[in-house]
Parts: C-alpha cells; sequence; structure tokens
C-alpha cells in the first residue's frame, strides 16, 4: 500500500493531523462557558449552568442531524446553525438584545470556538513521518466535521502543518460523511478519481477504515500507541466530570444542578497536583514551604476563578481588591488574565488601599448608638480606649471625661449600648464636639481617597474581593456610597451581624452561613488562612488629604514581618509560580470554579486541620492585628503550662480558662503540630481534647444529663 502511487491521498484530521490536549467536547464547553457568562441575566435559572448548555448544544446538534437525514442526507450540521438552534433551545428566542445582535453573536461563537481550537490542538508528532511513506498526485484533508474548510486550513497553518494537506473537504458543507461512506463517493465523483487510486489515511476504525474500504478506497489505520492512550486518558477524565453521569443509585433525571458538580471523582484535578508537585523546584525559595504553596495554590486559583466568573457575569465596571489580603489575590487575577483564561478579558482590577479601622468612622452617617451598634454587635464586651481606636481616635484625649462620667479606658463593658455611662459620656457636649469633628474629617478623608481611586457616588456596579468572614468594609464602602451598587466576592462568609445595606450584595467560594451551615467548620479558624495571603505593607489606618493627591497611611509591624518574610513569602511565591499552570490546565479543559470548590474546600480543611509543622510554628509566633474592635494586637505566642492543661479535667474554673485560651488562640489544630510547643503541653491537651470529645459523644448517645 505504501509502495503504491495513488492519484489522492486524503487524511483525517482530528486525531491524525492534529490532536488535542482534551475532550473534544471540552472545547464546545468552553463556548458554553461563554454565553453562560456573558448572557447570564437573559438565561432562565436553569440554563445558566456550562455542563446545561452543554447539554442542550448537544440537543441542537441531534436535531439538526435528524432533520439532515430526514431530508435523504447524512446526520450532517453547520455550527453557525447549530449556534441559533442551541440559542433557541436554551430559551433566547427571540434574542432580547435585537436580531442584528444575534448575527454578530453567532459570529463572536466562531471565534470563540475557533480560538479554543487553536489553543489545545497540536499536531500528531508522528504524521508527517508516516505520510513520506505514502505517493500520490494530490493530497486532502477528509473530516466529520461541523466547522468549515476554511476553518481547518486556518487550524493547520496556525500549527505550521499546512503544507501536509493544504486543500480539503469537510462533511458539513456537503453534508455527506465518511461514516456512511458517501462522503468518499462524493469525493470521487468531485475529483474525477476511482476508488482504487485513493488512499485514506485515519484513526477511526469505523468511519476511516472499514467504511473507506466498503467503497474500495485503500485504507491505513494510524493509531500511535502513545498518542492513543492520552486520548483514552483524556476522554475517561471528561467522562468523569460529566454532572449528569449518575453514580450508582442515582437517577439520571435529577437535576443537573442538584448534584455535585464535576462528578464524585475529581482525578484529574488530583493529577494535575500530582504533576505540579512533580516540576523542579527553584533554589531560591524554602523547599518545603514554597511546595506547600503550590500544594495548596488549587484553593487561591479556584477562588480568583470564581471572581472573574462572578465579575464578568454581573457586568461590574471594576473589581477593587481589598488591602491586605487582596494584594495576593489581585496578583493572581492579573496572572490568570494575562494567560486569558477565560479566551476573553475580564474586567479590569485595582487595589484598593482600606481597612475596617480606616473607613468604619468615615462611614459613619452620624455619632450615635444606632451607627455604632456596627460596631458592637461584633464587640459586645468593650473597653472605651477599643471603641475610641475603632474611631481612629487616641483614647488617651478622653481620660478626664471617661472620668467624669464613671469610665475606666481600659474597663471592658458588657452591651455599652445598654451602659449609662457609655450613654452619658457619648452625650457630653465636650466629647459628642469632639467626636462629631472628627467624624467629619473621617468622612472627607474616605470621600477623598475613594474618589481619588475612582470610586464615585454615582449610580453604578462595581465588585470588590476581601478575604472575607463577614464583610463589613463592604458595608462601610456601601454607607460612604450609597448610590454604588456593590457586588462582594469572598473566600469565606460567616453570619452577618448587622442589617445588610440596600446596596450589598455578597458571595462566597468557600462557606457562606448566611445561606447554609455546610462547610462551616473552615471558619472556625480562620487565622492562619489569613497570614498565608498577608502582605508586607502593613494595615490601612487612615488617610490624609494633600494638596495634589490623597496620602494614605500604612502600619507595618515588624514582627509579624518576619514571619511574612521567614515563611509566608516562600508560600506565596508557590501559589504565584503555579498560576500558570492552572491557567493552561482550566482553559485547556473548560473548568470553572464550581468545579473546583469541592477540591479547593478539601485543601483548605487541609490547611486547618492537619497543617504541617512549620506552618503551625509561623501561625505562633504571629503578633496578630486586632485594632479595630479590641484595640490592640492579640499575641500568639502565650501559652498555658501542662499543668493547667491538667487541672481542666477536674476544675471547672481552669477548664473555662483553657476554653478561653483556645478561643484566643485560635487554632487547636496548630497547637497540637507546633515544635515550639512543650511536648508534654500538646501531649497533656490532646488527652483533654479527646476526653472532652467522648463524653460529649455519650451525652449525645445516651443522657443529656450527663
Amino acid at each position: 500500500m505504501t509502495g503504491q502511487n495513488y492519484e489522492l491521498l486524503t487524511i483525517d484530521v482530528w486525531d491524525t493531523l492534529l490532536r488535542r490536549r482534551c475532550h473534544p467536547d471540552s472545547v464546545k464547553l468552553q463556548v458554553c462557558r461563554y454565553v453562560a457568562l456573558n448572557y447570564t441575566q437573559y438565561l432562565l435559572p436553569e440554563n445558566r449552568d456550562s455542563w446545561t448548555l452543554l447539554r442542550l448544544r448537544q440537543q441542537a446538534e441531534k436535531e439538526l442531524g435528524d432533520d439532515s437525514r430526514q431530508q435523504g442526507m447524512d446526520d450532517e450540521y453547520r455550527h453557525l446553525d447549530v449556534y441559533r438552534r442551541w440559542l433557541a433551545l436554551a430559551g433566547l428566542e427571540p434574542f432580547p438584545l435585537g436580531s442584528d445582535a444575534l448575527e454578530q453573536l453567532l459570529l463572536t461563537l466562531e471565534q470563540v470556538e475557533i480560538s479554543q481550537e487553536k489553543f489545545v490542538s497540536y499536531p500528531d508528532p508522528t504524521i508527517a513521518g508516516t505520510l513520506t511513506h505514502s505517493s500520490a498526485a494530490r493530497r486532502c484533508f477528509l473530516s466529520d466535521f461541523y466547522l468549515p474548510a476554511t476553518a481547518v486550513r486556518a487550524l493547520l497553518a496556525h500549527h505550521g502543518i499546512v503544507h501536509l494537506a493544504a486543500e480539503g473537504v469537510v462533511s458539513c458543507e456537503v453534508g455527506l460523511n465518511k461514516r456512511s461512506g458517501r462522503l468518499y463517493q462524493y469525493l470521487h465523483q468531485q475529483f474525477g478519481v476511482s476508488p482504487d487510486q485513493h488512499l485514506h489515511v485515519g484513526d477511526n476504525p469505523d468511519a476511516d477504515v472499514r467504511a473507506a474500504k466498503k467503497t474500495g478506497v485503500a485504507a491505513i489505520h494510524f493509531q500511535p500507541e502513545e498518542e492513543h492512550q492520552r486520548r483514552r486518558q483524556r476522554e475517561a477524565d471528561f467522562e468523569a466530570r460529566l454532572p449528569w453521569r449518575a453514580p450508582c443509585g442515582h437517577p439520571l433525571d435529577v437535576p443537573i444542578r442538584s448534584r455535585r458538580i464535576g462528578g464524585a471523582r475529581p482525578q484529574a484535578l488530583q493529577a494535575a497536583i500530582q504533576d505540579l508537585l512533580t516540576a523542579p523546584l527553584p533554589s531560591e525559595w524554602e523547599q518545603e514551604v514554597y511546595n506547600y504553596g503550590r500544594k495548596c495554590s488549587l484553593l487561591l486559583v479556584g477562588f480568583v476563578v470564581g471572581i472573574m466568573e462572578r465579575a464578568v457575569a454581573d457586568q461590574v465596571e471594576k473589581l477593587y481588591f481589598f488591602t491586605r489580603e487582596g494584594e495576593l489575590f489581585m496578583e493572581i487575577y492579573h496572572r490568570l488574565t494575562e494567560s486569558d483564561l477565560l479566551g476573553f478579558p475580564p474586567p479590569p482590577a485595582q487595589l484598593l488601599q482600606v481597612s475596617r479601622i480606616a473607613t468604619f468612622a468615615g462611614s459613619l452617617r452620624e455619632l450615635s448608638t444606632g451607627e455604632l451598634m456596627r460596631l458592637w454587635n461584633q464587640y459586645s464586651i468593650q473597653p472605651l480606649h477599643a471603641l475610641l481606636k475603632s474611631l481612629g481616635m487616641e483614647s488617651a484625649a478622653f481620660a478626664e471625661q471617661a472620668v467624669r462620667h464613671g469610665l475606666e479606658l481600659q474597663q471592658p463593658i458588657r452591651y455599652p449600648w445598654q451602659d449609662e455611662r457609655v450613654k452619658a459620656f457619648l452625650d457630653d457636649p465636650e466629647v459628642r464636639a469632639e467626636m462629631e469633628s472628627h467624624l467629619n474629617v473621617k468622612r472627607a478623608q474616605l470621600s477623598a481617597y475613594l474618589e481619588s481611586a475612582g470610586l464615585l457616588d454615582t449610580a453604578g456596579r462595581v465588585g470588590i474581593v476581601d478575604i472575607g468572614w463577614r464583610g463589613t468594609i463592604q458595608d462601610n464602602l456601601a454607607h460612604a456610597l450609597p448610590s454604588v451598587e456593590l457586588r462582594g466576592y469572598y473566600l469565606g462568609l460567616n453570619h452577618f451581624l448587622n442589617i445588610q445595606p440596600e446596596n450589598v450584595r455578597k458571595e462566597a467560594f468557600g462557606p457562606n452561613l448566611n445561606g447554609d451551615e455546610a462547610h462551616g467548620h473552615l471558619l472556625d479558624f480562620v487565622a492562619p488562612v489569613e497570614m498565608l495571603c498577608n502582605s508586607p505593607y502593613g494595615s490601612v489606618i487612615g488617610y490624609e488629604i494633600g494638596k495634589d493627591s490623597v496620602r494614605v497611611h500604612r502600619h507595618v509591624d515588624e514582627g509579624e514581618n518576619q514571619i511574612y518574610e521567614a515563611c509566608v513569602r516562600h508560600f506565596q511565591a508557590g501559589v504565584l509560580d503555579s498560576v500558570s499552570f492552572w491557567a493552561d490546565f482550566l482553559r485547556t479543559h473548560a473548568y470553572s470554579s464550581d468545579e473546583l470548590r469541592p477540591m479547593a474546600l478539601d485543601i483548605w480543611s487541609e490547611i486547618i486541620q492537619r497543617p504541617p509543622p512549620f506552618l503551625a510554628q509561623a501561625y505562633f509566633q504571629l503578633n496578630h492585628n486586632e485594632t479595630f474592635g479590641t484595640g490592640g494586637f492579640s499575641n500568639k505566642q502565650r501559652m498555658l503550662t501542662s499543668g493547667e492543661v491538667l487541672k481542666a479535667f477536674i476544675s471547672r474554673k481552669h477548664r473555662e480558662k483553657l476554653h478561653q485560651f483556645l478561643m484566643e488562640n485560635g487554632w487547636v489544630s496548630g497547637l497540637l503540630v507546633c515544635p515550639d510547643v512543650d511536648s508534654n503541653f500538646r501531649w497533656v491537651l490532646g488527652w483533654f481534647l479527646r476526653a472532652l470529645s467522648i463524653r460529649r459523644w455519650i451525652r449525645r448517645r445516651f443522657s443529656p444529663s450527663l
């Protein structure tokens, strides 16, 4: 066969001339993602998921194929016809933006699909060598495909192999395919070639070999083992992701969105993490910490992918990333954008230098108990010193007035809004005049800074990004900018304690206890995650209006930065160096943040519940900034003795002391593995916690009275 000269040599395209780094339907899934994100507001709620849209596209393809077959042709269809039928099935008929916009969208979807094909495809490494053994007067590509021959030729040219087949025929343009054998017959008629003078090379045993031979065409089955096994693995990985791929006993008619997105077996993600961890380690970073950053990178990358998706779907004009953790998130965002993760540009991003203490006073509409409840709802026991520090004021300046109303600056006050002394202090004309003057200055400074950052109190919609927990900085900005719609995107959200402003909406990639309690345990110890996402540039403490600009004042704690230098920056380097890997992988396979979420939350759980010793060691050297609310820093180095823990076995008083220590400490699992904590203390604490757990189990199981 290879020694014979033929008049015509045809070559299959997919898995012969070109291969994909993904399952073929991942390309379609990327197009579905484009529609799901950019046209969310026009889609029915049940159709706003990429996988649902993929099923609808498959339905459109089947309907068009059936229509073609009823007309005496094979079950072929053209891509623009598919898009039109598909959008109608998705509920976009009539198209809400008009017929001209629909025609433009069809062309845009064509470009999205061709762009994705270019991104994921590559030349087969051995086909050129194989073709050197076959001689023919004319050489063409021949493909069962829904994109036209011009698109196929553009793909071949993109990869520099158009010389292997500069012309060709595609099934969608003639309505006949290789599977039926009729495309071969069509080619013979069009080219005036007899079947015995035609050699075809392709991978499919039915369409490229049996059907060809059945029409008298000589055929070579092209299936190099290494590439074929890769293809089979990609197919298996994709099948495992299918949301409608029902597990044992799981009915197929269960709605897609009610199941765990991405199936029950994220093998491809697990394999990707292993591939990432086997990459060479840069020598300039602390190896163990850097590699831990790579291992945990999917958590933060997945979070930022979710931010991108929501920002596009919500049509925000700009994203503002809050200091301090937002500095890391924004760098991830920029790197994903540079890698063209979505295939189109997401909204622009900007750093917003804010903090609770820098925005709270300036957001107060008046000096009143009602306004201060936004603070007291979070800190129901608070000394006057902490209240004044939270407002950005020096408490020493009010020492005399405090004494006059029977208050000590450092004395904790339970429910300060009910305390008559606090009420009298706030109503004191001297105090009120000083505080209202201060609040006026703070309002002007905050307003000036926000204006300098492009945030004006005019109608519009912007997104904000922060690590989360309750989103009170967003609340402050919402009060300061009542005309601006603020969409908040967070890693996690705890229960809101304050009434939410009308111009606020908040979403979380991880747990959101305002919706349900799922994964709520991840919010039990959040300080370690804050530490890993921290920046070395300090906390924003206020603003100063200058002649030509607004200066931002930040407080840098040297002790905190020592931990950053020793540990956190190495972790973050591992995360950031992983972004390009994830961008390529996620774009190639069209993963959504919903699919990443289960594994990302598993990683979060690992960080909190099974931390490596070096992470716990860094944490317990931390001096954590708690100026807002408490008026100072929380020193994580303070420990109890082993004897004090032993006494907790028999003494209620010491159990309460231990409980208070564990609450203030913020991370029990870290205590148990920290090498700097006395081993006897860790052993005794471990036994106490086990005994407490057993006691609680017995109480729940047998007798509430125990």
